[in-house]
């Protein structure tokens, strides 16, 4: 009975230390836990901003793209849009302004236009039932884009073909090289449509993309 006794009080001795180690073990688990939920949430951060980055860059490429083609289809439109420099910057105040702005707003009406049709969208707007161009079910984001033309001046090397003299006194079409800078962005939605919330304006993406195009035949 005695050894009994003696093997109790040396075990009750030890359930302390054992208690410890339980209570160590589940606080070293915890905390791997915690880091391994925080690493997953960084993962799906990051990868949700390098989705928005893309999405920038493809926006401003598309905006380029866009102008460009209607640039291709009437040439002379957008030559006399240069000749008035409406708000573009450092332009509108000079004596012969030789620059055009755009926004998403102008080129969705050119596309309205040519397809005869309101349905056709450059970028659609996310709604309640439809996430739009950009977004997925849950991530509601949006694209804007502003364009400038700017630089006008005779191509060079001249393109082939291109008219050198008067035909029956009328004037001499040409061709010119302007250069197209376009800001692409992507933002979250705005609380209130047409203001900037701290959300959207501190998690906006925003590219610049910039291309040098032939324009024309244009009068010289």
């Amino acid at each position: 009975m005695q050894w009994q006794l003696a093997r109790r009080r040396s075990r009750r001795g030890e359930r302390g230390a054992a208690i410890f180690i339980v209570l160590l073990v589940i606080s070293l688990m915890s905390a791997l836990g915690m880091y391994a939920v925080r690493s997953a949430s960084l993962a799906d951060l990051a990868s949700g901003y390098n989705r928005q980055q893309v999405q920038t860059h493809y926006v401003a490429d598309y905006a380029v793209s866009a102008l460009s083609a209607d640039i291709s289809t009437e040439p002379n439109k957008h030559a006399q849009n240069m000749e008035k420099g409406k708000g573009c910057l450092g332009y509108d105040k000079l004596t012969t302004p030789s620059c055009a702005r755009y926004s998403l707003s102008d080129l969705q009406t050119v596309v309205k236009n040519v397809s005869k049709s309101g349905t056709h969208k450059i970028l659609s707007a996310s709604t309640a039932s439809d996430a739009g161009s950009l977004s997925q079910p849950g991530v509601y984001l949006e694209g804007d884009m502003k364009i400038e033309m700017t630089d006008k001046h005779p191509a060079w090397p001249p393109v082939q073909g291109n008219q050198v003299n008067s035909i029956g006194g009328g004037s001499i079409m040409t061709y010119v090289m302007v250069t197209i800078s376009a800001e692409g962005m992507v933002r979250p939605k705005q609380t209130t449509a047409g203001t900037w919330d701290t959300a959207s304006a501190t998690a906006a993406g925003v590219e610049l993309s910039r291309a040098n195009v032939i324009m024309g035949p244009v009068p010289q």
